[in-house]
């Protein structure tokens, strides 16, 4: 599957193939993962105890404010997550603010 992996606020977007298993998704952000809409169909998951853990900012969301800690981004696969397609990419890269490496 493909994501976009950040690991904190003025790091560059990861663009990484993985399996996608919960364990492996939780090993990523370092914790039980908070999964919170970006648009239709697409994803941010975080470490839902940020906050409390003192995590670094990441990026600052509209609507949720300030997402903390290493985030990936998904795409909705209705019971499953998915590869992002080019456009998720091109809209996470824009919304962010941040290029992507390999």
């Amino acid at each position: 599957m493909r994501i976009l992996v950040r690991k904190s606020n003025n790091s560059p977007l990861l663009l990484e193939e993985i399996e996608g298993t919960l364990e492996e998704i939780q090993e990523i952000i370092g914790g039980n993962m908070e999964i919170y809409p970006m648009s239709k169909g697409l994803f941010c998951i975080y470490n839902e105890d940020g906050k409390m853990k003192g995590l670094e900012k990441n990026f600052f969301h509209d609507y949720a404010g300030w997402i903390l800690g290493t985030v990936i981004f998904v795409s909705d696969g209705g019971d499953e997550f998915k590869s992002l397609t080019d456009n998720q990419i091109t809209f996470i890269k824009e919304y962010i603010g941040s290029p992507v490496v390999q």
